[in-house]
């Protein structure tokens, strides 16, 4: 029987944020699955996904944006934040 996995179990094994899943879902960038309203991903297609790459579809991002990543938790995006305010007042 095929794993499936939620948004949350696939962040985790992806290593990545529960955003990022989301935002590739509402693209239709990363295969899935609705069962019963529900959005589930299959391991195996999720593996063929990442060995074609097609995850890297990341081109529509300017040059600064790299590394502007909403997936930083909140305490080290205000911390941030907060030293840039700091930079500004100097």
């Amino acid at each position: 029987m095929e794993t499936y996995l939620t948004i949350e179990e696939l962040a985790v094994y992806l290593k990545l944020a529960e955003q990022t899943i989301r935002r590739w879902v509402m693209n239709r960038e990363i295969p899935f699955h609705k069962i019963k309203k529900v959005i589930r991903f299959r391991v195996s297609e999720i593996e063929k996904w990442i060995d074609k790459g097609d995850f890297e579809a990341q081109g529509d991002l300017q040059e600064g944006e790299l590394f502007e990543d909403e997936t930083l938790p909140l305490e080290l995006a205000e911390e941030e934040q907060a030293n840039e305010r700091l930079e500004e007042e100097a």
